[in-house]
């Protein structure tokens, strides 16, 4: 079984883009945080955030990634549960999201990109930032236009966690590594 420093090497082999790199490292480590929360195995989890997005430079139509992706990652010998989460966090491979690693996986992964986009109009990035600052830019057509709203309120239902509770999680897991996403330690972006 590939360990994390191998899903690092292999996520740099893929991804050349390094804000999709951040993307990837913030859906990670939000699934880690997930992880030690229903006690399953957190580097698993934090591959499979990880890796999620790894073939999508390569293949950004909706109807190949991940698929492709997944297929490196099977002949690598990743776990299949790694590999069944990530194909169904794009609901066109037609996989069920039954485990709870492919429901937290579809839960963060736009999340993360909205907190990380609020965070970089924020003087304070992460520091200060509430699920009342995530409200708010949820509710902001125009702010993140990229970022899908109804998978974020999808993927908590289906999660069943509860909103409040959720925002506070992905901010907590994105504020430990802040400086990894590119953010100074001096609150400047």
């Amino acid at each position: 079984m590939p360990q994390k420093q191998d899903a690092l090497k292999l996520l740099n082999e893929w991804v050349s883009s390094d804000s999709l790199k951040k993307h990837c490292l913030a859906v990670a480590y939000a699934m880690e945080f997930y992880a030690k929360k229903y006690g399953e195995d957190k580097d698993l989890w934090w591959m499979c955030g990880l890796l999620h997005d790894m073939d999508y430079e390569k293949f950004p139509d909706v109807n190949i990634h991940p698929a492709e992706g997944c297929k490196e990652l099977r002949k690598q010998g990743y776990d299949e549960k790694i590999v069944e989460a990530i194909l169904a966090h794009n609901e066109k491979t037609g996989i069920k999201r039954n485990s709870k690693m492919a429901k937290c996986l579809f839960a963060v992964d736009e999340l993360c990109g909205l907190i990380v986009a609020l965070a970089k109009v924020r003087p304070d990035n992460f520091k200060t930032m509430t699920q009342e600052s995530v409200k708010k830019a949820l509710k902001k057509k125009d702010f993140a236009k990229n970022i899908n709203r109804e998978d974020i309120i999808k993927g908590i239902a289906e999660l069943e966690v509860n909103e409040n509770e959720h925002f506070d999680l992905v901010i907590g897991s994105l504020q430990g590594i802040s400086s990894q996403l590119g953010f100074n330690n001096d609150n400047k972006n």
